[in-house]
């Protein structure tokens, strides 16, 4: 399937600018030719040139909503016109031309992947549901159940699985599942709490995880849900991967360990992109200039370190 058949889409405020730049730059330096969609949030005039210039690129303005944006990826992906849409989180890149691995393997599936037992699925329900952290908490199952038979008129009596999928990267046909977006984002303006609490909110018994505990519930529970295949194949070849960089703080302000495993394929995109004109979303940070991999590499404790004091406070005088 060729790549214009399939919209990319993605979200971020302004302060994810530099990440939103990153995504779109490393497709187009693949050379992938996918349309991208992006919902963003305070964005100026100029941060809005800053993604188009890169062509076949449209912005969805989420001005005046009030929830966190995570719980907005249904919303922006139902504006896409294509038979095929993805969603990458915007705190990711591609390492190389991945279109012909971002569909499902049928129209009938999803491409996402689903945690491994040692990744254990139940840990975000660990402060309600300790003895719980290899499944979702049965209790848990049976307000998805409920949940999703009141927004979808059906409900499966039993669910699919008890293991979870991550919602950083998933793809489906829009021509077969549009209901089934629909039914999603219906969940979410149902159950998710009308303010901004970011992309975790451990004060919710049953969604704790926003989108993507409601995504898992749509595909546990709605009888004509996507069928997650098998096979994810966006980890599986160096040159040819979804990276997420799921840590605090992003590349683009610095580095963690686990992340700066791929600070040389990341800083290639920044200097690919000045090297063909394309203008920046700013000044180079420090972080993404090559030159600086040393220096990043010893200040990774300290980056990490203080980017988790400047959180907690953030949440303490919120």
């Amino acid at each position: 399937m060729s790549g214009e058949n399939n919209t990319i889409v993605t979200i971020g405020d302004i302060n994810y600018l530099w990440g939103i730049f990153m995504l779109i730059a490393s497709a187009r330096k693949a050379g992938m030719r996918e349309p991208f969609l992006v919902g963003v949030k305070k964005f100026t005039p100029r941060a809005e040139k800053v993604l188009t210039q890169f062509g076949d690129v449209r912005l969805v303005p989420l001005d005046g909503l009030k929830r966190s944006l995570t719980s907005y990826k249904a919303k922006v992906m139902l504006e896409a016109s294509t038979e095929y849409v993805t969603w990458a989180d915007s705190d990711a890149f591609f390492t190389g031309d991945v279109s012909s691995m971002l569909p499902p393997d049928s129209p009938d599936g999803i491409h996402f992947r689903m945690r491994g037992d040692t990744e254990f699925p139940g840990h975000c329900w660990k402060k309600w549901y300790p003895d719980s952290m290899k499944r979702v908490p049965a209790e848990v199952l049976e307000v998805w159940r409920e949940d999703v038979r009141q927004v979808a008129g059906e409900a499966l009596a039993e669910s699919r699985t008890v293991n979870t999928g991550t919602a950083c990267f998933f793809s489906l046909s829009l021509a077969r599942h549009r209901r089934f977006l629909e039914i999603w984002d219906a969940l979410q303006d149902k159950v998710l709490p009308e303010k901004d609490v970011g992309v975790v909110d451990n004060s919710l018994r049953i969604y704790p995880q926003l989108d993507e505990s409601t995504l898992n519930a749509c595909l546990d529970f709605l009888p004509a849900a996507p069928k997650v295949q098998e096979l994810f194949k966006l980890d599986k070849q160096p040159g040819r991967m979804f990276i997420h960089f799921i840590m605090h703080p992003k590349p683009w302000v610095g580095w963690t360990k686990r992340a700066f495993r791929f600070f040389d394929e990341y800083t290639s995109v920044v200097k690919w992109a000045a090297d063909n004109g394309y203008e920046l979303p700013g000044p180079v940070p420090p972080c993404l200039d090559a030159a600086n991999k040393r220096k990043c590499r010893i200040l990774i404790p300290w980056t990490t370190f203080s980017s988790k004091v400047k959180r907690r406070l953030a949440r303490m005088f919120k």
